[in-house]
């Protein structure tokens, strides 16, 4: 009964980062992340239903691959993939980026060019960044966060 329970828990992992990965490899070849005839993608870490960071490359170039990172669901950013050696430098960088986002956002609701409804939703929305900023940094100080994963 346990072994069939943590079956079907990673069946359901498993489902969440497989269809998560399909649209990840939709989103960076609309984007142009990564331009090619064929793209793969790898999950790489994750903190299962919450964040997923993969690798995503075109086949005949997989040395040229970006790292992206999905939270909530959501293709939440992507990065080069040689700004960072491993995963958890990756999600330093991110982290540290989100950061920089979040001031920009503010710093922009507040310009002459929006107006009262705008600054609150660029507040808002730059608030929840700095959270997903803080939350990802933390996880990279923490060496357990980053055994590794099994991913099948």
């Amino acid at each position: 009964m346990a072994d069939s329970k943590a079956d079907a828990e990673a069946d359901a992992v498993r489902a969440w980062y497989t269809s998560l990965l399909d649209q990840v490899v939709k989103e960076m070849i609309r984007v142009k992340a990564v331009e090619g005839a064929a793209v793969q993608a790898s999950p790489v870490w994750m903190l299962p239903n919450r964040m997923l960071m993969a690798k995503v490359w075109a086949v005949t170039k997989e040395s040229d691959f970006v790292w992206t990172l999905s939270v909530d669901k959501l293709i939440a950013d992507f990065v080069a993939g040689s700004l960072a050696a491993t995963p958890r430098e990756a999600a330093k960088h991110f982290a540290l980026k989100w950061q920089m986002d979040a001031d920009r956002l503010v710093n922009f609701g507040k310009s002459e060019a929006s107006g009262k409804e705008d600054e609150q939703r660029m507040k808002e929305f730059s608030t929840k960044l700095v959270e997903h900023a803080e939350l990802l940094y933390d996880l990279t100080s923490r060496d357990e966060a980053w055994e590794e994963p099994e991913l099948e």
